[in-house]
């Protein structure tokens, strides 16, 4: 395995240049929020803001849509149906990623939004939240695989309890089995699931957790799995994820390459929550916190460049 360091980090950073455009920077698109947990949606899309992209399109509730207009007005918003109404396709000079799923909750109308995210978007996405249930499926498997035959890539940021429902999808005596292998050559089991999880269905997976976990599909041994191992219990709080997704899938709008994108972001939104645990307790910070400490993250990288 190998350790995310603030210097992999830092070399990750990118730039701007001077001739840059809102286009050029990246389009960030988040189908997010459900009116019932607007405020994940709401966490993501200010992340996204915050992490570069040059435009930021939420299709969302009308209540995120709401308290949108009031903390994060640079945001575009339009209802959630309006997806499959527009083209969402990167192209040359004009970088673009989209998120779904963070402030879901689990229904059919969220699985039908996240297989027509997975398969209209020529792009790469990122999957989180309550749309990561969609993935424990067979239509949800069925588009992952479509997408990886594509070359279109897919992230997935699952915590533990997510990506055993994903894994249970898969045979359990053998995936038990592998585990077990891996421990004795003192490879952790996370390593391994987010690996299993990637090379099964294609995508990158984030594993979240006390260390955090960042496989590929395209690679098969544990060597190659990014570890993050400098957080903090202060980002055990609802929410934090709904951060880590926008600041990923801004990333990844950035145009850059997505286990890069993803070694950088959970770097960064771990360093927030450092950061915003010096700024007053462990105990105290909550998810806006780690929200607004996130310039303060990327500014401390920025130094060591």
């Amino acid at each position: 395995m190998k350790t995310i360091t603030s210097k992999k980090a830092a070399r990750l950073l990118p730039g701007l240049l001077p001739d840059d455009n809102k286009y050029t920077r990246g389009l960030c698109e988040l189908v997010v929020g459900d009116p019932i947990y607007a405020g994940a949606g709401v966490l993501a899309v200010m992340a996204a803001t915050r992490m570069g992209a040059g435009y930021v399109r939420a299709y969302t509730s009308f209540e995120t849509a709401a308290a949108l207009r009031v903390v994060q007005p640079s945001c575009v918003c339009q209802p959630v149906d309006a997806f499959v109404e527009h083209r969402h396709a990167a192209c040359e000079g004009r970088p673009c990623a989209v998120v779904v799923g963070s402030g879901f909750a689990v229904s059919d109308a969220a699985k039908a939004t996240v297989l027509d995210v997975l398969r209209l978007t020529q792009a790469p996405v990122l999957v989180d939240g309550g749309g990561l249930a969609t993935l424990a499926t067979d239509e949800g498997a069925s588009a992952l695989r479509e997408r990886f035959v594509a070359g279109l890539p897919t992230v997935i940021t699952p915590h533990r309890g997510e990506a055993d429902r994903i894994l249970a999808t898969l045979n359990t005596e053998e995936v038990q089995a592998s585990r077990t292998r891996c421990e004795k050559k003192g490879i952790p089991a996370a390593a391994f699931d987010a690996l299993l999880i990637a090379r099964a269905f294609g995508v990158v997976c984030v594993l979240k957790g006390p260390d955090t976990y960042i496989a590929d599909g395209n690679e098969e041994s544990a060597d190659d799995v990014l570890v993050l191992t400098c957080g903090t219990p202060a980002l055990a709080k609802a929410g934090t994820g709904d951060v880590l997704a926008g600041s990923i899938g801004s990333l990844l709008a950035r145009g850059m390459e997505p286990k890069d994108a993803c070694a950088l972001g959970v770097f960064v939104h771990a360093r927030a929550g450092v950061l915003a645990a010096a700024d007053s307790a462990e105990l105290c910070v909550t998810t806006e916190d780690v929200l607004a400490h996130l310039p303060h993250a990327i500014r401390a990288l920025d130094r060591k460049l």
